[in-house]
């Protein structure tokens, strides 16, 4: 639920910085059938637009990421794509439309956290969104999961998410009362999942620690949202396919809990998209369900 591919692992950390300096044409390695493309989901201009706009994107290099970049540099925004694999993430950078976008490849220690936010900030400017999209999940039965496993989810899927955003608040990091933050929490956050206790626990928390900064920053005029998916086809969703013995058995377990079927990662990056722009200058605190019916 709100599976989506992971751009982190526990191997040493590295960084890598590129810019891209020309104009590309936003193209899908797979268009999916039937599902509509950036340029024909959102105007390039007024209230939806994200022109100049410098956004911070994790987990980048696939799924939900690579498609929330694609979809916000075709609506003018600078793009600072953060993930572990860089060439994956290199892939992602060459299909951005637009100038000026930068990659930087790093695992998500709380120490690179920090020094993540520096380095977009050094390179692109004072940021104006941030969209937390890096995550791992693990399906096990709650007496096969041990308490690593809980740490190990949280410290990507919540713990970085604190640390960046606690350095992204700092006045010298972001424009002043034009700062937008979305965290990818997951159904399974609202209303847990047989064999995700841990991948459950830390959305849920995402939550609601978006609800509390959303309450302690709108003064500021800063806004925190969530966008919690249901089942999505991405790289990750493969995890889960593995459970069953066949695509039927899966079929039957999940994708028929969709009224709509499975989302894709663009249904959920429209929605991540629209909570940047100014069209949702009104939405704060806000925990906006992506997820085809599942909950219904």
């Amino acid at each position: 639920m709100g599976l989506h591919g992971s751009d982190i692992d526990d191997s040493h950390a590295r960084q890598k910085i590129r810019q891209n300096p020309q104009r590309r044409t936003n193209r899908r390695a797979k268009d999916s059938p039937g599902h509509p493309q950036p340029d024909d989901l959102i105007m390039n201009n007024g209230v939806f637009g994200l022109e100049g706009q410098k956004i911070l994107i994790t987990g980048a290099s696939s799924g939900i990421g690579r498609a929330t970049a694609q979809l916000a540099a075709a609506q003018g925004a600078i793009c600072i794509i953060n993930g572990r694999d860089g060439t994956r993430l290199d892939e992602t950078l060459s299909t951005l439309e637009g100038e000026g976008h930068i990659a930087i490849a790093s695992d998500l220690t709380p120490e690179n956290c920090s020094v993540l936010v520096k380095e977009a900030v050094a390179k692109a400017g004072l940021l104006n969104g941030f969209v937390h999209c890096a995550g791992i999940e693990k399906t096990l039965p709650f007496r096969m999961t041990e308490l690593s496993d809980l740490h190990e989810i949280m410290s990507i899927d919540l713990d970085s998410y604190w640390e960046i955003t606690k350095e992204i608040l700092k006045k010298k990091n972001h424009e002043p009362q034009k700062l937008s933050v979305v965290a990818i929490s997951s159904v399974a956050g609202q209303y847990g999942a047989a064999g995700k206790t841990a991948y459950a626990a830390s959305k849920g928390a995402l939550i609601s620690l978006t609800k509390s900064l959303s309450a302690e920053y709108a003064g500021q005029g800063i806004r925190f949202n969530c966008v919690c998916p249901g089942y999505v086809n991405t790289p990750m969703l493969g995890n889960v396919k593995r459970l069953y013995r066949t695509e039927q058995d899966f079929t039957n377990a999940i994708v028929k809990k969709h009224l709509l079927g499975l989302g894709e990662p663009d249904d959920v990056a429209s929605a991540v998209v629209y909570l940047l722009s100014v069209a949702a200058k009104w939405l704060t605190g806000s925990v906006m369900n992506v997820d085809g019916g599942y909950c219904v």
